[in-house]
């Protein structure tokens, strides 16, 4: 019986050496990686498909009414400055001629009439009223000359008469004198009188002719307004007449390097002036346009990173582009498909020396900051246990399993609230014992 206990204890002995070994060889000193708790941005990322779009981009627009004989680009192409865009047809030159010659006739007879207006029939009589202008002027200077003149005549007469009525009254003249005294009074007072009525009548004559030159100069200058207005709209007419000949004259070339982003009209097609041809887009700052649905928009702001993956065929090794969102759409609309779901409109600003060609589908990845200046880690380094959660952190060269409080928390992160900031965490906590001896890479 004592043979038997001692055989089994020495098997339970040699079990437990045989396990100890085991957990030692199994787990000796291990290489993990560590990060280093410290402040940063709380961030999560979503992302999107976009299109890219040009930054700037130039219309091509018929200068007038013109046909489409063929269009020599498609959309997509790269062109260079001076390179053949667009040909126009015969009939278009020909009708373009046609109204040249009508409005350089048009022009000449505008002239013609303007010349006239300064020695037509309305300025003859405008210059005969400035001359009776001048002699009613001087005429009612000579009136009012003569006025106080006969003015003094009418007294001395007056005093006469009066001296003649008290003689006369005394026996000292007879009756004849003092009627011919009296007669020359009143002669002289009628013409006092009337020559006061004659001034009168000679300022309101002078007032008539002002008058009547300032609604002739009014009527003249008026006419030559309008003829100069006409002539102003016939030589604009003119130059875009001209320039139309000079762009349908011959095939249009381009102003411009770029690429081709749209192509408005087919060949054949009539277009009235002012009408789009096609647009270039310029090899010069890209932007990416998103849809985003409105649900699915967190916390975008102008400003927030963006990752951008090139297209396929124009990656050229090129990694991932950063860049960065330039505008967002204060309000929803309805997206361009049948469903009409809210979308929200943003834009993503690429750098300068990044081009793409307008229209390629990208990936974007937008990072948004939802808090700043947190002590966070990544929410792999966290593992739970009875709803309680730990991360394993490096101690003199152990792992030592630890308690965390979390914050603020997103899919990919999570602040920490009672760790100091230096604290070393192990990165991957799966392949982790609590007190085992690990080595930091």
């Amino acid at each position: 019986m004592k043979i038997k206990k001692i055989t089994i204890l020495f098997f339970i002995i040699l079990g437990a050496l045989i396990s100890i070994s085991f957990v030692l060889k199994k787990n000796p000193d291990k290489t993990i990686k560590v990060k280093v708790l410290d402040y940063s941005n709380i961030s999560i990322s979503n992302k999107y498909t976009g299109v890219v779009s040009p930054k700037e981009i130039f219309p091509i627009v018929a200068e007038g009414p013109t046909i489409v004989e063929k269009f020599l680009v498609k959309v997509g192409d790269e062109v260079k400055k001076g390179d053949q865009l667009v040909v126009f047809s015969n009939i278009s030159l020909l009708e373009n001629e046609r109204i040249l010659r009508g409005n350089e006739i048009d022009i000449e007879d505008t002239r013609l009439k303007l010349s006239n207006l300064e020695s037509g029939p309305l300025k003859i009589e405008l210059n005969n009223k400035i001359l009776e202008i001048k002699n009613m002027e001087e005429e009612v200077i000579n009136k009012k000359r003569t006025f106080p003149i006969l003015e003094s005549e009418v007294k001395a007469a007056k005093s006469r008469l009066t001296a003649y009525r008290t003689l006369f009254k005394e026996g000292g003249v007879t009756s004849t004198d003092l009627s011919s005294i009296t007669s020359q009074f009143e002669r002289i007072n009628l013409d006092l009188i009337n020559l006061k009525s004659s001034i009168l009548l000679s300022e309101d004559k002078l007032k008539f002719l002002k008058e009547n030159y300032d609604s002739l100069n009014k009527e003249l200058s008026l006419e030559k307004t309008i003829l100069l207005s006409k002539l102003e709209k016939l030589n604009l007419e003119n130059n875009l007449l001209n320039k139309r000949f000079e762009q349908i004259s011959k095939p249009f070339v381009s102003q411009y390097d770029g690429v081709i982003y749209t192509v408005n009209s087919q060949d054949g097609v009539s277009l009235a002036g002012g009408e789009r041809l096609l647009t270039i887009a310029t090899q010069a700052k890209n932007i990416v346009n998103l849809d985003i649905p409105i649900e699915n928009f967190q916390n975008i702001q102008v400003g927030d990173k963006a990752l951008v993956t090139p297209p396929n065929n124009e990656a050229e090794n090129t990694s991932k582009i950063l860049g960065k969102v330039s505008k967002v759409s204060s309000i929803p609309k309805p997206s361009a498909d049948e469903k009409k779901n809210l979308i929200i409109e943003t834009e993503i600003e690429m750098p300068d020396s990044i081009y793409f060609n307008p229209g390629y589908f990208v990936d974007v990845e937008i990072f948004s900051d939802l808090k700043s200046n947190a002590l966070s880690i990544d929410s792999f380094s966290i593992f739970k246990e009875e709803n309680k959660s730990f991360v394993f952190i490096l101690e003199n060269g152990i792992a030592k399993k630890t308690q965390i409080d979390i914050g603020f928390k997103t899919k990919n992160s999570a602040e920490v609230l009672n760790l100091p900031k230096g604290t070393k965490i192990i990165i991957n906590p799966f392949n982790t014992i609590d007190g085992q001896r690990v080595i930091s890479e």
